[in-house]
């Protein structure tokens, strides 16, 4: 049996994430507009890489369906791969959600403020 040597899942010598103007926050949000991406999304509460053999032993979708929606995510941003041989290693951009979510609080808040007068 091969050993899985897993590659480190922190954001060291990646680039900064884009920053978020509305275009960049519709491109997350279509990302993770599918409850099957969201899923796979959770399986990485653990801060670990996984392989793409987990991730679909985690759900209930077939392989090819997986694999596009990691396609997806990773086009967003939203998890990075790493070959290693024939496997896939995805780690989770964490970056990536906490600006989401900081740019849609920020645009709630303006939209607030304006509301309030």
């Amino acid at each position: 049996m091969i050993e899985q040597c897993p590659p480190a899942c922190g954001e060291d010598g990646l680039p900064e994430p884009i920053p978020f103007s509305a275009e960049r926050i519709a491109e997350v949000a279509k990302a993770l507009a599918h409850p099957a991406r969201i899923r796979i999304v959770e399986q990485f509460a653990e801060a670990k890489p996984h392989m793409t053999q987990d991730i679909v032993d985690g759900c209930t979708l077939a392989q090819s369906t997986v694999s596009e929606h990691l396609r997806i995510l990773r086009d967003a941003g939203i998890l990075v791969a790493t070959r290693d041989g024939p496997r896939t290693w995805h780690c989770l951009r964490r970056s990536v959600l906490h600006g989401f979510a900081a740019a849609v609080e920020e645009m709630a808040r303006r939209r607030a403020l304006t509301e309030a007068g």
